[in-house]
């Protein structure tokens, strides 16, 4: 009898997809089906990137009931959040295979997500003001990457004035280019733009704590001192070089990458920080087109065969 636990994540496009088409029907209960699924040792995970999108909602009935649906039917713990594992990775010693721990995330909402599936009478909604204001710039930045055609070419995230502009993007420049050293060879224009955009992922994640869970980003780099974002970047590369070459932030940089011969989307950023989980799920459930491009794009990854269309999931009735 195998005993290991499998892991599915689902991402938000594929939460909607079962409640809209499958548990709307009599036949099929999101409770029985969770005890079924945990009984057969498959834990169906969503993430704080699901969540966050279903408090996005605009409807509330809605909002309310895809949450209710959610933690009748999901695990009763988030998947770590894209920054635990990025975090863990570099801990790691940045690895190309890393070894098993613990997949349960003590970041923003777990502990609501985990009380709320154990006592269906608690509901906690987030301040829709507040967490609009936050998706406001994590949109920004996925519109930030669309708009830069040429990846390699670096922009600062912000700068006070014209000198400083030109003194980080010098710096920028310079980063760049021993990156560039350290990839080796003499690299093409899309591996340059790959770079480019791991750089400044890296920037936005690591460096300047730009992301959904914050305060472990911010616990990792404060634990011994306080740092400013250019000596983290002057940090990571010095210690984390493979950061920028393998592993989480690789993944949201390729998904960047597939969909930066498109116009804006709304979801570019949010998609880019699901495709974290090809690699830490055993299978990956979207209903979203953009990741079964995805598939195809990125097909000499061998964590490709792990995404699914929901269409394709078979439900039995008892």
């Amino acid at each position: 009898m195998n005993n290991e636990i499998r892991s599915i994540y689902f991402e938000t496009s594929a939460v909607n997809y079962l409640f809209d088409n499958v548990f709307n029907k009599r036949d099929f209960s999101s409770i029985e089906t969770k005890k079924l699924q945990l009984q057969k040792q498959r834990r169906w995970y969503i993430s704080i990137i699901t969540l966050w999108e279903i408090f996005l909602t605009k409807d509330q009935d809605r909002r309310y009931n895809l949450f209710d649906f959610s933690r009748c039917l999901f695990y009763d713990f988030l998947i770590p959040s894209p920054e635990e594992i990025i975090i863990n990775y570099i801990k790691s010693g940045c690895p190309e295979r890393e070894a098993p721990y613990e997949f349960k995330s003590q970041s923003l909402f777990a502990k609501e997500w985990a009380f709320a599936c154990k006592n269906l009478d608690y509901e906690f909604q987030p301040d829709r003001e507040q967490i609009e204001s936050y998706t406001h710039h994590f949109r920004f930045i996925g519109e930030y990457f669309l708009k830069v055609k040429k990846g390699y070419r670096l922009r600062p995230l912000y700068a006070s004035n014209e000198a400083s502009n030109k003194i980080n993007s010098a710096y920028l420049q310079h980063i760049f280019k021993y990156l560039l050293e350290i990839h080796g060879g003499t690299p093409d224009e899309n591996e340059k733009h790959f770079i480019a955009v791991s750089l400044q992922l890296t920037m936005i994640i690591l460096c300047y704590g730009i992301a959904f869970d914050q305060l472990t980003i911010e616990a990792f780099w404060n634990k011994d001192k306080q740092m400013e974002p250019l000596e983290r970047l002057e940090y990571t590369i010095k210690h984390y070089p493979d950061i920028f070459f393998r592993g989480p932030i690789v993944n949201i940089a390729k998904m960047i990458i597939m969909q930066s011969g498109n116009k804006s989307g709304r979801g570019v950023y949010f998609d880019s920080l699901h495709a974290i989980y090809t690699t830490y799920s055993q299978l990956y459930v979207s209903n979203d087109a953009h990741f079964l491009n995805y598939k195809m794009f990125n097909s000499q990854d061998p964590n490709m065969h792990k995404i699914i269309d929901v269409k394709d999931l078979q439900f039995f009735t008892p």
